[in-house]
């Protein structure tokens, strides 16, 4: 079993008992949720499956205890092949590349080390590079999940997306601004946004980071298909940190309606107001994005909550015991 596989079914046993893990399930215990979801067959990364109640039980207790490495199966011994590798490190091995498919041989092979699996000079790099050779396989599609949030409660689910930025002509030349920002969904409070030059992974992660930090852990985070979004590394920490990334249809935009009229209203109020001559760095159009998210729209009554976005989202920070770091 090669490790994007492993990785693959890691991710959709965290699928099952992610709802317990956030508490978003709507049956009446965990019990009944495991009863319930256990009367269905699933299209697993290994084919058409069903799953006893006590297997998710024992899922989630792995989880709890290890964490999304709990999740990845146990290898079967690989007929002679590669005996100097342990089941265990063959496991790990191949969680690694499951989590992280872009992920060299070499990185894992020197955290084998220092997670004690083995001592250097004990298995060659060259070893665990045939091991990821003779395991590989071809990365399939991952559906993407849609449901409409109506979530009553702050933290509960953010969405996020990125938005163009305006141009900063710096040195005598522009520049083009991308903004990435994290919307909460019950509450519409901007958790985080920031302006940057590059929409990468990077600049995503800055802006995610900023948000735990200062607001908590979401239950759910809720994106489109964007490259960025789709990285197997914004997977791995939404897993490991106990989050559901959920991923929106194609060609339905009206699914992130509430970030998407958020950014029109940054257009409309900010973007449209600001003398973008006057920025002669990408800090003082962040500080100015500051200003405003923070002094003008987080603390604005809006329409459709009928209050200030800050005013419900610390209304309720006691009932969702909000964690930050």
């Amino acid at each position: 079993m090669d490790e994007d596989l492993r990785q693959k079914i890691a991710l959709f046993r965290y699928s099952l008992i992610a709802p317990v893990i956030t508490n978003t399930y709507t049956q009446s215990s965990v019990k009944e949720y495991f009863q319930e979801i256990c009367a269905k067959q699933y299209d697993t990364p290994t084919g058409k499956k069903e799953f006893a109640p006590s297997t998710v039980k024992d899922w989630l207790r792995l989880y709890r205890k290890y964490g999304i490495n709990g999740l990845y199966p146990k290898f079967r011994k690989d007929k002679g092949n590669f005996r100097k590798l342990s089941d265990e490190a063959k496991e790990f091995i191949l969680s690694c590349k499951a989590e992280f498919p872009s992920r060299s041989a070499k990185s894992i092979y020197f955290e084998l080390i220092a997670r004690g699996y083995f001592s250097i000079g004990e298995i060659s790099l060259s070893t665990v590079q045939r091991f990821l050779s003779k395991n590989s396989l071809p990365l399939e599609n991952k559906s993407s999940e849609r449901r409409a949030f109506e979530f009553e409660y702050p933290n509960d689910c953010w969405q996020s997306d990125i938005s163009s930025g305006p141009y900063l002509t710096i040195d005598g030349k522009k520049h083009k601004t991308y903004i990435v920002a994290f919307l909460d969904d019950a509450s519409r409070l901007v958790v985080s946004c920031k302006a940057f030059f590059e929409d990468n992974f990077v600049s995503l992660l800055s802006v995610f980071k900023d948000a735990v930090s200062k607001r908590g852990i979401p239950k759910k985070i809720f994106v489109d298909n964007g490259k960025v979004y789709k990285s197997e590394q914004m997977e791995f920490i939404c897993a490991s940190l106990g989050t559901i990334l959920c991923f929106a249809k194609p060609y339905s935009p009206q699914s992130k309606g509430k970030i998407e009229r958020w950014f029109k209203t940054l257009q409309e109020q900010w973007l449209g107001s600001i003398d973008w001559s006057s920025f002669s760095s990408i800090d003082e159009l962040n500080l100015s994005l500051q200003e405003y998210v923070e002094g003008v729209y987080n603390v604005s009554y809006h329409s459709s909550i009928k209050q200030k976005p800050i005013e419900k989202y610390m209304k309720h920070i006691e009932k969702d015991k909000i964690c930050p770091f």
